[in-house]
């Protein structure tokens, strides 16, 4: 109902933080370009209810689970189709609330029950003071309560608040002082965190909107808040909360704009930062009416709309990826490629270590770039053609750490390149105080980390101050435990 097209711009005032986005095409046969339907997260399976398509509404269930989209058959009192309502996951139940039929003056007032197991519907019983109409609503679980920020009815913006239980089927007005409640809107998002209830933005009726308020159910208020650097006034946008934070995306804005930015906000810092999203293919990501559903750290985004387009792409934003392990600039190319022809030629060479009882012809010059070099040559090797012996590390390993030195990258077979080669070679890259190898080393390790190294690499991590690898370390941790 309030969708709009363009190409939202993110403001420029907010810090970035990179994050990650993949792609994962749906199945177009199977799940239609649709706008306000819900989606839910059960037993690792997202569940797609209703929808608009420009022509109609639905009332199917679409469900991903394993890269693949199917539609399933459900039985029972199925609801009529329709967009706009709500959908709740209590247990095994998805509780549909509300939404616009298509028909008449005033949105649903139906609870529906679909037993996620055995894909059974209910049309519930509800008893005490039901809550008129709600279309383009809010409903967050909080204990067993279902709280509804009405929205709209099909006639009017509103803004009461309503609970309902899902232990007795009960339905409840949540009595607040009238001057605390936010102004009456509809089409906005809302999230929970510790027992508050967060609405931000959407359409009052004349304008779109961008203010943040909270319901604290402990206290039984609302308050307005006043974050540091709001995002654009929109409406037709999800919210999600994932570790102590509440991820904001998409909406539409006003003249014609959409937007496919997102925002987080820190309830504890009252403060709104934008994230920069980066992904490996580009693909238009504004969009408002879409879904928006979180699977641990990740935030699945499906359908949507942006004026008359209609989406059915589905991807994956990362909130927390894999930390990035930036390796430091090697030196200038064109010189590394003339060095490398140098490497173990007693051409020019003044000095020559010894390995394992192996000889390695190198140069003065080339290795002073390196601070330990440096001293080394100037306090103790100072004569033509001197031999320093090596003691406390393999032939292979300091032949690597010679050729990257003149080459700026490594010779090395598939079969040398293990976790016991990489501990050396970073080993020996943190005494000889080489950072663009470490980083090298600390890059090459972090790949080939699973649950039988992970314990290992991270103890050389620690024992060789690889601080970037060990962040790689516990992200890894914290995500395959």
């Amino acid at each position: 109902m309030f969708q709009n097209d363009g190409n939202g711009q993110s403001p420029n005032w907010c810090s970035y933080e990179r994050q990650a986005v993949k792609v994962i095409r749906s199945n177009a046969n199977q799940c239609p370009a649709i706008k306000n339907h819900t989606s839910i997260h059960y037993k690792k399976q997202i569940f797609i209810f209703g929808g608009y398509d420009s022509k109609k509404n639905h009332n199917d269930i679409h469900i991903y689970k394993d890269g693949n989209w199917t539609k399933c058959k459900a039985n029972g009192r199925i609801p009529e189709s329709r967009n706009g309502h709500t959908a709740t996951v209590v247990e095994n139940k998805m509780y549909v609330i509300g939404g616009w039929l298509g028909s008449g003056t005033y949105a649903s007032r139906d609870v529906y029950v679909l037993d996620l197991d055995c894909l059974f519907w209910t049309l519930v019983n509800t008893m005490g003071e039901v809550p008129g109409p709600c279309n383009m609503h809010s409903a967050d679980l909080i204990g067993q309560l279902i709280y509804i920020f009405r929205g709209g009815d099909g006639k009017d913006y509103l803004n009461d608040l309503h609970s309902f239980n899902t232990k007795t089927n009960m339905w409840k007005l949540v009595q607040t002082a009238e001057n605390q409640r936010p102004p009456p809107r509809a089409n906005h998002s809302s999230a929970v965190w510790q027992n508050k209830l967060f609405i931000f933005g959407g359409w009052d009726g004349s304008k779109r909107l961008n203010d943040l308020h909270c319901y604290d159910v402990t206290t039984n208020r609302w308050s307005e808040l006043k974050p540091i650097q709001s995002p654009s006034a929109r409406a037709g946008m999800c919210m999600n909360t994932i570790d102590n934070k509440i991820y904001l995306f998409g909406g539409s804005g006003p003249q014609t704009t959409c937007f496919g930015d997102l925002q987080c906000y820190d309830p504890v810092k009252n403060a709104w930062s934008i994230i920069e999203l980066q992904d490996d293919e580009q693909f238009d990501k504004a969009r408002a009416g879409h879904s928006m559903t979180a699977i641990g750290n990740l935030i699945y985004i499906f359908g949507g709309s942006c004026g008359s387009h209609y989406f059915k792409d589905f991807f994956i934003i990362d909130t927390d990826p894999p930390p990035n392990i930036s390796v430091t600039d090697f030196n200038n190319i064109s010189i590394n490629q003339y060095f490398r022809g140098f490497f173990n030629q007693s051409k020019f060479s003044d000095i020559i270590f010894v390995v394992e009882d192996k000889q390695l012809y190198a140069h003065k010059i080339i290795l002073s770039q390196y601070e330990i070099f440096n001293k080394m040559f100037e306090w103790e090797y100072k004569h033509q053609q001197q031999k320093v012996y090596i003691n406390d590390c393999s032939f292979i390993i300091f032949e690597q750490l010679l050729y990257f030195i003149y080459a700026g990258d490594l010779q090395c077979d598939q079969y040398q390149q293990s976790v016991e080669f990489y501990r050396q070679l970073l080993q020996m890259a943190d005494y000889y105080l080489i950072p663009n190898l470490k980083s090298l080393c600390e890059k090459s390790l972090s790949l080939l980390i699973d649950n039988t190294t992970l314990a290992k690499i991270k103890l050389y991590a620690e024992q060789m101050n690889a601080n970037q690898l060990l962040k790689f370390c516990e992200w890894y941790e914290n995500h395959n435990n």
